[in-house]
């Protein structure tokens, strides 16, 4: 697990971040955090120059929304 990610708030799980599409965030477009266990998973965030969207995807999953 990510040491920035906080367990799942729903079973406890561990969490990663992940990818749309192919898996590879370079050709994915889009990042988000999955839970290992119960599959539940953050908002997805758009791969933009603005912003880094593993980070937004991170906080995200932390705040708990």
């Amino acid at each position: 697990m990510d040491e920035n990610l906080k367990l799942c708030p729903f079973c406890g799980g561990e969490a990663e971040l992940q990818y749309g599409g192919s898996g590879n965030r370079e050709s994915a477009g889009m990042s988000f955090v999955r839970c290992k266990k119960c599959g539940a998973i953050s908002q997805k965030f758009e791969v933009s120059r603005k912003y880094s969207s593993d980070e937004k995807a991170i906080e995200a999953w932390n705040r708990r929304y």
